[in-house]
Formats: structure tokens, sequence, C-alpha cells
């Protein structure tokens, strides 16, 4: 069952852009390689500078974004984006309170660092997919 939806999600989720903003290069392959395998496009950026120059040259639909990065937090980036905002995801091992205190800024979602690769899936799907 899980396959067969897995399949309707990668036929409807071709050429929908996903940044992916993480200092650890671990984190940022992984994701790399879970939501190309979904047939999202990706693109990467190891830092909040990064993140923005991207947003500048890029429409996405959705940006997972890093909470805790050296140089400037994803809460920072959140609070600089210029371009017509994509739906964010701040990923995160933060505290219950702290992410509720990051969310309470604006229209964004939350993914533990932790997840598995079906549950990004289905945020993503429930994001930017109708079903």
């Amino acid at each position: 069952m899980l396959r067969a939806h897995t399949d309707e999600i990668q036929d409807r989720s071709m050429a929908i852009r996903v940044l992916v903003v993480d200092d650890d290069p671990d984190w940022r392959e992984y994701l790399r390689l879970t939501l190309s395998e979904l047939g999202y496009e990706v693109d990467l950026a190891s830092s909040g500078a990064e993140a923005l120059a991207a947003l500048d040259r890029h429409a996405y639909a959705v940006l997972l974004l890093d909470h805790y990065m050296p140089g400037m937090s994803g809460e920072e980036v959140m609070r600089r984006m210029h371009s017509p905002a994509p739906r964010v995801v701040l990923v995160t091992n933060a505290r219950a309170d702290e992410v509720s205190r990051a969310l309470s800024s604006g229209p964004f979602y939350y993914l533990p660092k932790d997840a598995s690769a079906d549950q990004l899936q289905l945020l993503l799907s429930s994001l930017v997919l109708p079903m």
C-alpha cells in the first residue's frame, strides 16, 4: 500500500523544487538522496547566507531549514527571506518550547532530525501535492 502511494507521490512530485539548508554535510546528502528518489528537484545550501542567495535566484515550493546553524540560525533565515516565501519546514532536535517559539513567528512546519524517510515524504506531500 505504501509503495503504491509512494509511486503516486513520485509521479506528482516531478518539478517540485526543494531547498535543503543544513550545516551538516551528511544530513544534507541524506535529504538530497531521499528527496531525489521521491522525484523532487533538490538544491543544497550549507549556511543561512547560501540559503538567502539561493532563495533570491530560484523559486522553491519547500525550504527544509536547519534550526541551529553557525553564523545565521534557521529562525534568522526565516526573518530575512525576501522572495515569495516557500513553505518552510524547520528541521531540528530542539526542545518543544524552542520549537513552539520558532513556529510562533509564522506559518512554518516542524520535522525532527530523526524523522524517517516516510515521515518526510508524508509531510512534503501534504504541503505541496493535492491529495
